[in-house]
This record gives structure tokens, sequence and C-alpha cells, in this order.
């Protein structure tokens, strides 16, 4: 049922970003039909026709970029949909594997099936059960406990960070790519001492507008991902703790 949801909102995002690009970048490239310029007099009086690609190439090497940046944040994205899921942080057999080896005090079978499994639960669990016996008794499994889960929290919130980054560094190359477009566009101006036609101008407005286009592009959907992330390792986190609560508390009642 969740991976149906995250599929869901999978394809939601997606038909958002393709209907976001869309519409931004058809406003950018105008109407398809040709644009009608006075006659030269070589008997053409058409202009040409601005095309989607080339409204891309528009964008430069700092287009490129975030071309770049958006490919990575799509491979991340989809990594993290088959890492960051239930069977891999609380895996709906093994409470119930180590509720059956726990009743029957089989503690040690307990201890050798976390330790080959890879999972939040399992690695939490056998880091209590190895240290069952200790000095300070349930204590000292609850610090063990609390320690690894920390830890392993920590690791699934790292994962997240590359995504947090392209987040933030698509519009900043989008920014940085307008600051270069209207530079290009004003040193047009200044090379023919105010006299620049439009046509010398688009170049550089067409940068400047299509690379903070594609920076928001990027960064809109990822930072939806990276929320949706963080509410599912929240979300499993505490699920695997209320389990961890359920199968390590008859030590606490022992101590």
């Amino acid at each position: 049922m969740q991976n149906a949801k995250m599929v869901l909102v999978l394809a939601m995002a997606v038909v958002m970003l393709a209907g976001m690009a869309g519409s931004m970048l058809a406003q950018t490239t105008g109407p398809s039909e040709p644009i009608d310029r006075p006659d030269d007099g070589d008997g053409d009086g058409g202009g040409r026709e601005v095309s989607l690609w080339s409204t891309v190439k528009a964008g430069g090497l700092i287009g490129l970029l975030v071309i770049l940046l958006s490919i990575v944040s799509v491979a991340l994205i989809v990594e993290h949909f088959f890492s960051i899921r239930r069977d891999r942080i609380v895996p709906a057999d093994l409470e119930e594997e180590l509720a059956g080896h726990m009743a029957l005090k089989d503690y040690a079978v307990a201890a050798d099936v976390c330790r080959s499994g890879d999972s939040f639960l399992a690695r939490v669990v056998e880091a209590g059960l190895s240290q069952r016996g200790g000095m300070f008794g349930f204590f000292d499994m609850q610090n063990a406990m609390q320690e690894v889960s920390e830890r392993e929290v920590s690791k699934l919130y790292r994962k997240l960070e590359y995504l947090s980054f392209i987040a933030a560094a698509a519009p900043m190359l989008g920014l940085l790519g307008t600051v270069t477009g209207m530079i290009r566009s004003f040193n047009k101006i200044a090379a023919t001492e105010g006299a620049a036609k439009p046509s010398d101008l688009a170049g550089g407005i067409s940068e400047a507008l299509v690379t903070t286009c594609m920076g928001l592009i990027v960064a809109i959907p990822t930072m939806f991902f990276v929320s949706q992330f963080r509410n599912r390792i929240d979300s499993y986190v505490a699920e695997a703790e209320t389990v961890v609560e359920r199968l390590m508390g008859r030590f606490r009642k022992a101590s």
C-alpha cells in the first residue's frame, strides 16, 4: 500500500513537473507560428520559428549544468524511492520472528537473526541484545540501542543532503545565468554605443530568462521530494522505535 502511494506521488510529481516545464518554456518560446517581419528584399517575409530545443540551447553552459543537475536529481530520487521504504527500515515479518525467539528465551538465535538482517530494526535490536547481562542491566541495553538508532537515523538523513544541495544550487545557477545574460546584453549596448538592435540583445536576455526558468523547474520538484523522503524517514523510524519497545520491554520488566 505504501509503495502504491509513493508511485502515485511520483506520477503526480512528474505530471506537475511536465506541466510546469511546458507552461514556462511555452511562454518563453512564444507562438509556434513563424514571426512576421518586414520583407528584406529576398522574398522571405517570415521570421524563423523559435523551437523548444533552441530555447534550451539559449541557456548556454549554465543551462547545461542545470540539466546535469536535473539528471542527478532524478537518479537520486529513484534510488531513495527504493532504499527509503518500510522493508528496509522496519520489515513486516522481522518483529514476529524476533518475538517468537524471545518468547522462548532464544536470545542468541534472535541476535543471529538480527545480524543476518539489513534493516534499521535489526541493527537496533541486535545492539540491545549484545549488551544483555551487562553490569547495569537494561540501562546498558537502552544506551546501546539509542546510540545505534541515532547513528542509523543520521545515515538516513545524510542520504538527502545531495538532493537538498541540488534544490538549493539549481535556482542559484539560474540566477547566475540571469546575471551573465544581462552582462552580455549590456556589453552589446556598450559596444554599439547605445545603438544595439533588439536582435543583438536577444541572446543575452534569452540566457537570463531560460536559465532562471530551468533552475526553478529543477529546484521545485526536488524540494518536494526532499520533504516527502523526510516524512517517510520520520514515520518509519517512529514505527521501528515502537516495535523495539514492544520487543525489548520484557528486559525492562526483568530489571
